[in-house]
């Protein structure tokens, strides 16, 4: 059997931070999604969706959604183009 190298060891290590950050980004995002789904569930003016809407979710799952398509692209490209 053939032993690994250091560099083979840590490529493997970074692969699994980076896969446990893209898992934790899209169950952000995933909950993010139910809470504006919940939210919308409110009439328009309702105390508790006008609460929701200042936290201004779209914005927030704009940016997680890019935070994602960086991650991937870094996990495609991890040496950068």
């Amino acid at each position: 059997m053939e032993k690994e190298g250091p560099e083979v060891r840590a490529g493997k290590e970074r692969r699994m931070v980076m896969a446990e950050e893209i898992r934790k980004a899209e169950l952000v995002r995933d909950r993010l999604l139910a809470l504006d789904e919940i939210s919308k569930s409110y009439p328009k003016g309702h105390d508790m969706r006008v609460r929701l809407d200042n936290l201004r979710l779209d914005q927030v799952l704009e940016t997680v959604e890019k935070e994602l398509q960086d991650l991937w692209d870094r996990t495609l490209h991890p040496r950068g183009t």
